[in-house]
This record gives structure tokens, sequence and C-alpha cells, in this order.
């Protein structure tokens, strides 16, 4: 599966930089918002040269896997890119497809039919094993994990990328909450867009709970319901938007926050910032502070909750702390990358990014001539509008109010979902006609014959791109 060529500026790794007063605003608001998130500390990674050779070759170290969402896919793709061969890798996950959930918001209104990228074909384009179960426990003083089903896997080095847990804010009649699902779907809406059209509900308020939650899926959905509605002349529909960020999407800073407050404002749409929506019951939703409103429907997100995970310290929450290479304070050879950590903003770019940053830690410790860069976060998404879309972009790492709102394309592959090699993998899955069914299953259930080469050209395009 050949990877697309990207532009420069889509490696989502930067420099960090001391940041302004401003960005650290910003960062200081997200975390109130979410409730105790934190930036990861600093520290230099350890550097472990490999083991003297003595004339055998050694046993490649067994980097185990745990979770194929965006940050284990992005860390497989990654190792493979920069250590090839001389890691052992395990995949360990319950899910038999990865599905690209940052697209979820247009599904119900486009109706494709999305099966995914089956595990098991994408394990055996890397040479990795895939395994499904889920993970139970850590016990890192013998080097290994614990299924649910009791089976025991040993580990040389151990990612964590199992992601968060969604918990429904609201469980009352009336509220929908969306993309609570691994599968990216959002049951419910297509019903509830069906009663917009045919004028059986007419007030919607999308509301962003208290907590941490994907930055910007409420915004899609509004948006795209707010053109459909137009396209259908559906002048009476009222939709609203609450949230307690200050600003809309404030963690961009200043610039995309205008310019979506006039986007929003095109489209009708009432936006609540520094508010916290409570629906009540019998049509009513509280806003506080502004008093509330009358409503047909309340559209939520789950609040994230962290993993939690038996043998692995985390902070109240449930998150996993790390340092800025990925690495779980305490615990020697575990890392951890993308929602499950305690990193304040959630985002699938971001979490790619970490998966980067934990990937290059491990290659320099298995004899990889590599300076690894810690995480240094780049946000970036696509913002659906049912119209042109804007790609917003906030360097929220640095000490510059360095913030883009386009609708030019920013990086490319031009996708939601910004990853350094997962974004191109997908892109050209795409293009083959792959994210119906990765591979078809072969007779036997072996190895075919073509997959060695197939997985050597795989890994010889990441490599190239890994060395742009």
């Amino acid at each position: 599966m050949g990877i697309a060529a990207a532009a420069d500026h889509a490696d989502c790794m930067v420099t960090s930089k001391p940041r302004s007063d401003e960005t650290q605003a910003r960062f200081a608001v997200e975390r109130w918002v979410n409730e105790g998130g934190c930036d990861a500390p600093s520290r230099a990674p350890d550097r472990e040269a490999p083991a003297p050779s003595n004339g055998r070759r050694a046993p490649r170290p067994r980097v185990l896997i745990a979770g194929a969402g965006v940050a284990g896919l992005e860390t497989l793709l990654a190792l493979r890119a920069l250590a090839d061969d001389r890691v052992d890798v395990t995949l360990l996950a319950p899910e038999l497809t990865f599905v690209n959930r940052s697209m979820s918001a247009s599904r119900p209104f486009d109706a494709p039919r999305v099966r995914g990228l089956r595990l098991q074909d994408v394990a055996r384009d890397l040479g990795a094993r895939w395994m499904p179960a889920t993970l139970d426990r850590v016990e890192h003083a013998q080097h290994r994990v614990v299924t649910s089903d009791g089976d025991r896997l040993g580990y040389d080095r151990l990612v964590l990328a199992v992601g968060a847990r969604p918990a429904h804010p609201w469980h009352a009649p009336g509220v929908l909450t969306v993309g609570d699902g691994r599968d990216g779907r959002l049951n419910g809406y297509p019903v509830l867009l069906h009663q917009l059209r045919r004028a059986q509900v007419k007030r919607v308020a999308f509301v962003r709970p208290a907590g941490a939650t994907w930055p910007s899926l409420l915004y899609d959905l509004a948006l795209l319901t707010a053109a459909d509605c137009a396209a259908r002349d559906l002048s009476d529909v009222q939709l609203s938007l609450v949230t307690p960020e200050p600003q809309p999407l404030a963690i961009f800073g200043t610039t995309v926050s205008d310019a979506i407050r006039q986007l929003m404002d095109d489209r009708a749409i009432t936006l609540h910032t520094g508010s916290y929506g409570v629906p009540r019951g019998h049509g009513w939703l509280d806003i506080v502070p502004g008093g509330g409103s009358s409503v047909d429907c309340v559209v939520t997100q789950p609040r994230l909750l962290g993993p939690r995970l038996r043998g692995i310290p985390c902070g109240g929450d449930g998150f996993i702390d790390t340092d800025a290479h990925g690495r779980v304070a305490g615990v020697r050879d575990v890392f951890a990358a993308g929602d499950a950590t305690a990193y304040a903003v959630k985002q699938g770019g971001l979490a790619a990014q970490q998966a980067d940053a934990v990937a290059e830690t491990i290659a320099l410790s298995v004899g990889v001539a590599i300076d690894p860069k810690p995480f240094a976060p780049v946000l970036r998404t696509v913002l659906l509008t049912g119209g042109p879309p804007r790609y917003l972009q906030a360097d929220i790492s640095d000490a510059s109010e360095d913030c883009i709102i386009s609708e030019t394309a920013l990086w490319s592959p031009p996708n939601k979902l910004c990853a350094r090699y997962l974004a191109p993998y997908l892109s050209n899955a795409v293009a083959n006609g792959a994210t119906v069914m990765a591979q078809r299953e072969h007779a036997g259930g072996g190895r075919p014959k073509h997959a060695e080469s197939h997985r050597r050209r795989t890994v010889d395009q990441l490599s190239a791109r890994s060395a742009r």
C-alpha cells in the first residue's frame, strides 16, 4: 500500500519554545474547561545502546502496542518507518477494524457505507502481529500485560494507546449523545435530520458538556445542519450552540475564533460562549449564565474519562501522565499516546504527534541514529460547513499567536485527520478502494506469496517519508 507524498509543512513536529502569556492563557482556559487536564513536562530520553553482538542475531526487542486507534496505528507506522525490522511489533486491540472517526459528522448527510480498514490486514501489511483482545492490566515489574481473557504477553517496550472512556453527560428524554462509539457512527442523528426536514423538530441546541471532549464535532454538526436546513428552505428551524469556551474553538486562538463566530452568525446559529447547558426535560434547557431556552432536542457529545488502567499510575480523572517523549512517569519502558494521556486537548492529529514522539524515542533505544523530538503540539483540523470547508491551524506550543483559518488547504493530504504517517496511508487506501476492505482474505488464512515484497515496499515508502 503506497504512501502519498505530502508537503514538508505537513509534518506535525515543531521545535518547542517558551509559551507566551496569551498562549498560556488559552491553555489555562482549556484545562479549566477539561477539569484538570495538564501539560506534559519535558524530560530528555534515556539513550540506551543496543546489546553487543556475539556473532548471532539477538532477538528483536518486542514492542507491544495496546490500542489501534489513531495513536496506535500512527505508532506502528512510525516504528516501521524509523526502525523497520529492528523491532518485533504486536498490536493488541479488540476491534476488527479501524474507522476514521474524524469525518463522522459528515456521515448522516452523505450516508456513505464505511467498513474501515481491517486490523488483521493492516498488521500483515506492516509485518506486525494483531491480537484481538482487550488490555486488562499491566504488570510492569515483570514487563508483561494481562488481557481480559487472562492471556499474558511479555514486552520490552509497551505503548498504551487505548484511548479515553466516553461517559454520557445526561440521560434524559430529548437528549441525543453523538460520537460515543468507536465505529464513528452518529447513532440517532439521521433520525433527527429526518424530523427536522419534516418539521417535526424545530429547535435544536448543540451543547458541549463540561470536561474533556473532542473540540470540533458539535461545530461541524451545527454548521452542516444549518446548511442542510437552508438548502431545504426550512427558515423556521432554530439552532444554537452552548459551550464553556470563552470563544468558539478558543484553543485555536483569536483569529480563528472571530472567523468562526462570524460564520455561525451568517448561518443564524445562536452562540452561547462561556456558558453551561443543562437539560431539564419538558423541552427546557438551562443555560448558565443566561437563563435558558425552549428546545425540542439537545445534541451533545460524551465527556472523556481516562482509561484508569490497573498497574499504571494515573491522575484523579484516570488519565496517564507522561513526559514530552510519551514516557509514563515512574514506569520503565512504558509509553502512552493519544486520548489516554493527561494532555488537555483531545484530538486525533495531536494523538498522532504524541505517537511520533514515542516512536522516535523507541527507535533511539533500539539503536537507530535519531535525535527524538519532544511532543510540540500543532493543532490542525478541517471545519465542515456544508459549503467550502475551513482549514484551521494553531501552533499551541510556541510563543506567538500563530493561528490560521483558510478555505485553501494548509497541509497535504488535506484530510481532517492530519497525521504524518497515518494520513497518507489512509489516503492511499482510499485511492486503492481499500477503505471498504483493506485486503481480501486469502484462502487458507496463510501469508500470501507477495506479502513480504508488499510489506517491503510499504516500509520503504514510510522510511522515505520519515527522511523528508
